[in-house]
Order: C-alpha cells, then structure tokens, then sequence
C-alpha cells in the first residue's frame, strides 16, 4: 500500500511527468522485469510512458543503519528506495526499468565487511538488489577498490548485467559487457554503460594486477548507443559513472587519462540518447535537458530515487515508436517505510557489522576531536601522521582531515571511531619527494581556502575536504592572503629552511600516491614503501597494541595559518 507521502509524491510526479501508461504485464513476469517473448508491433495511435527509476552512489548504504553511531537512519538505504520503486511499479505496471549508475561495493563498514569479514559467498549488496529486480547497473570507480576478483565474484551473483563499455583488456576485448536491450511490451530500450576513466589513477594497481584499462567514455559510448540502435532499440537509455561537467580530480594533460566527469559531453556529443542517468559527484539533479537528452542524477547513498518519463507514440503505420522528449523528477526516501525484502537479504552481514564496529580495540581518557582539523593542528590528525611515518619508516606523512565529526574516546575505542576516523580503504604508501615536490604540495592543498570579492576568507566549496592535505616531519605556515603558488610563508625541517634540492621520504595513501584529487606534483616521484597495509587497519593495530592511547604521545604542534582563522 502506498503511503500518503508517498503517494503525494508519485501523484505530483505524474501529474508532472504526465505520466499515463496502461500497458498489460505478460503472464508471469514480474513488474521489473522485461518479457521473455518479442515485442509486438505497436497499434496506431497507441500512447505509453515508459518510466527509468535511478539509484547511484549507494556504496554500502543498504540500509537505513548508521555504523559509525550505530542508529537507525530514516533518510536512506536501499530499504527505503525498495519502496519507492515498488510503488512506481504499482502505479505504472509493466512499464518501469529499474538501474543504478554505480559505486555500489565499497564506501561505509556494511561494505567493508561483506567484503573482507563475512564469511559467506553471497553478497548481501548484490542479494539486495537482485530482490530489488534491477535492469542494470554501471560499473564505478570504487567497484575495484577490493580487487577485480572481488567485483568480477560479485557481478556473477547479479541477476542483472553491469556494464562499462569503455574497460577493455590489455589484449584490447572489452572486459565487460558495453549494453544490453530490456523489452518493455513492444518497445525495445537499449541500455549503454560508461564509467570514469579515473580509475586509471585511484586503483592502478588492481587494475594493473587484472590487466585492465579505462579508456575514454565518449567514443565508446558512441559506439554502444550505435550498436543498440542497430539492434533495433525504440529508446536508448546511458548510464554514466561520472560527473556532470566539473573539472577532474588529476592532470588528464600530464597523465594521458581521458577526463573524469563527462555526461554533459555525452549528451551534447553522442546522438540519439533520449535520457542520461548519471552519478560519481555525490550531487543531485532532477532534470536537465541538453540538445535533446534528458539528464538526471539521484542523490548518493540511496538518499533519493531519480525518475525520468519517456512518452511514446505509435506512428501511423503500427511500426514503429515516436519518443517524445524525456522529462525529470525526484523523490526522496527520508520516512519511507524500509522493504522486508532487502531487510532479510542484508540481515545477516547487518548483525555480523554491527558486532564488528562494535567491538571495543582499546582506550583514552579524554576526548579527541576532529572538529577544527582544517583550521588547525590536532591531535586526532597527528595520531595518523604518526602511525603511518612508522608504517613507512618516513620522514614525513600526510593525510587528510576526512570527517570533521570523527572523534575518539573519552573511554573505549571501538572500531566504528577509527573507521570513521579513516573511512576510505586507502592502502600505505611512501614516495621520494624533493623540497621543491613538498612546497608546491603544500600550496596546492591550501586551495581549499580561497577570499571572495570582498576578500574574506572561507572555503572553496569545489574542493573536496578529503583534499586537503596536511604533513606532518615539516615546520610549515601558509599565509592564505598570498595567491595560491605563493602561499608556503615557512617550511622547515629540522629547524633549517628546506630548498628545492632537498629529498625526503613521504608516507601517504595510494589514492594521493597516484596524484589523486589532482597533486600533478607527485607524479614520477618514486616508490619506495608499498606492503598493501590498509592505513585504517593499521590504525586499530596502533590502538590495540598500545590498549590505552594519549594525546601526547602523537602530537606535535608543527603547522599553522599566518593569519588564524575565523572558525578557531
């Protein structure tokens, strides 16, 4: 049964979207799938809507559960989004096709633990979304952040294709499969998969070990909207694991790595796409028109469901569909009841997490916090500098401040604090640097401060948070009233100035080793540390060894704003 919410939003959304289908249901196919007989020829003067619901970015977000707090959440989750399209369907029977623009494997401690503790072959995401009955999902960039088998394990469970025309083998044969065509009673919509080429830079090394490479989403995009159009498709329907149009996150000129967020391009350049959905920027678009595609994107962790109407007319002779233009909406899934469905698949690996995160690695008695780490140093950063400089035997670390909410303690540490403290499955890495590497670093991480036209200072809201970096075996400051290239005011290291002839070693992720969030400067500097060590799990190894950890001991006061800022 619908709720009244929810049938508000599926009413104003039709009304919108003028969405008005009655086709039948073939005899024993469910209302997400497509039917097994071919298509019939259609009547003249028949009218239909088909209807695209879109989910991206889930990674992990299965249910409405909060690991990190351990709580229920009521705004997202796979549960949620469960609903919302069973009543599309209800509404609309027959004539809905359900996909997903990727980053569906990695990204929260549910994901983690499906991947790396459970010990069961089934993949509570994949079983989810089987129950789900989706048409098709894209291949994201994080889908190979636990290895090509762990994906290639997980896509074999999938009553469902994923897709990525433009991955191929180094052989030069495509890795996965580029489209695939899903029947909808008489119209045929063929469906064309791309995902960001930025994989390039932020898993070289498993796609290295699989013999992988993603080439450009564009020309093989093409090539799919031509193949499906050749298969006889009445609409074509491109899923993009990339952004809008915003800048890319690496050098795509140095690198040679084709660039990073181009579903703009792939409406205004490929011709006969009638709707892109799309995904990777974690932002939210309800419609947008380009030429004559339609492009829309859900919010990121199952957070809204993205819905799109394609109305179609028979022409004259009963041979074929018109496709009038697409049109956008978005409901969200905050209070939406959770589908017992999803519940019971993803029951098992939710309780084997919660006992995981849950699970006390030792303690403090005061209160760490990560509130201010952009705005000055803390002790909360500095316990990770340090424990990676060991790892690595460096002579300095860096890291980012990624979740300014991350605290530990006061009292036991759980496992739950330090990975939200290091969310990302960053592996440790270290890399020979000269002074004049570390400088130009230094002052690119500081471009996430910037003064508007009345010269004040804030943040630059276009930089990620996870890309600002600081670095700890340096004395540095960075005077933020300099133009970005001239923002280093001191650095030092043991007490002398550093010149760009000096060489240090510097500890790091392997995300930022391959010039993730756009550090060119790495670029060529060699590796000297690389065991595989994932930084968070060295973090709870740190924790564990120690039983009882104390600000202290980890930090060490070394870098600082010439001008404080406002939010100290």
């Amino acid at each position: 049964m619908l709720t009244p919410t929810l049938l508000g939003a599926i009413t104003a959304a039709s009304a919108a979207l003028s969405i008005a289908l009655s086709v039948a249901l073939a005899p024993g196919v469910h209302p997400g799938r497509g039917p097994a007989t071919p298509p019939v020829p259609c009547r003249a003067g028949q009218s239909a809507t088909l209807t695209i619901a879109a989910t991206t970015d889930t990674h992990g977000r299965v249910r409405g559960w909060d690991y990190y707090e351990n709580r229920a959440e009521s705004n997202r989750g796979l549960t949620r989004t469960a609903t919302i399209v069973d009543s599309i369907r209800r509404a609309h029977p027959g004539g809905v096709i359900l996909v997903d623009a990727g980053d569906l494997l990695q990204g929260n401690p549910f994901a983690y633990v499906a991947a790396r503790v459970a010990k069961q072959k089934k993949n509570p995401i994949i079983t989810a979304m089987n129950s789900m009955h989706y048409d098709a999902a894209v291949i994201g960039n994080h889908e190979f952040n636990y290895g090509v088998p762990y994906l290639d394990s997980s896509i074999a469970q999938a009553r469902f294709p994923f897709l990525a025309a433009n991955v191929y083998h180094a052989s030069g044969s495509p890795a996965y499969a580029a489209t695939t065509i899903v029947r909808r009673n008489g119209v045929n919509v063929g469906i064309v998969g791309g995902t960001t080429p930025g994989s390039n830079v932020w898993d070289a090394e498993n796609l290295k070990q699989a013999g992988l490479h993603v080439n450009d989403i564009v020309p093989a995009v093409r090539a799919g909207v031509e193949r499906v159009r050749g298969k006889g498709a009445d609409v074509v329907l491109v899923l993009l694991h990339s952004g809008l149009d915003e800048p890319s996150s690496y050098d795509t000129v140095g690198s040679g790595i084709a660039s990073e967020n181009v579903a703009a391009r792939v409406a205004a350049q490929v011709p006969g796409i009638d709707v892109v959905v799309y995904g990777h920027s974690h932002r939210e678009n309800g419609g947008e028109t380009i030429g004559h595609t339609l492009l829309i994107q859900p919010k990121n962790w199952a957070t809204s469901v993205a819905a799109a109407a394609i109305p179609l007319a028979c022409d004259a002779s009963g041979a074929r569909w018109n496709v009038g233009p697409a049109t956008g909406t978005l409901v969200q899934s905050a209070q939406h009841a959770e589908d017992t469905g999803v519940l019971r698949a993803s029951e098992q690996v939710h309780r084997q997490t919660i006992a995981y995160v849950t699970s006390p690695i030792g303690s403090t008695p005061v209160l760490w916090r990560a509130d201010s780490a952009r705005a000055m140093d803390v002790p909360l950063t500095d316990f990770i500098l340090e424990v990676e400089r060991k790892a690595a035997g460096a002579d300095l670390a860096s890291t980012a401040a990624f979740d300014l909410n991350a605290r530990l303690g006061p009292g036991a540490i759980t496992i739950a604090q330090a990975a939200q403290l290091y969310p990302y499955d960053n592996t440790l890495r270290a890399v020979r640097i000269s002074g004049a590497q570390l400088r130009s670093y230094l002052d690119y991480s500081s471009r996430y401060y910037k003064t508007n036209i009345q010269g004040a200072l804030m943040v630059d809201t276009t930089v990620a948070g996870y890309n600002f970096d600081v670095v700890s075996g340096v004395d540095y400051t960075l005077d933020l009233s300099r133009p970005i290239g001239q923002r280093v005011a001191t650095l030092l290291y043991h007490g002398k100035p550093v010149v760009p002839t000096d060489s240090f070693t510097l500890a790091l992720n392997n995300y930022r080793q391959t010039g993730g969030g756009g550090y060119a400067m790495l670029r060529g500097a060699p590796v000297v540390y690389d065991r595989q060590q994932e930084i968070r799990q060295l973090l709870v190894d740190e924790i564990r060894r120690k039983k009882v950890i104390l600000p202290a001991e980890y930090f060490v006061k070394n870098w600082a704003f010439v001008r404080p800022l406002a939010t100290q």
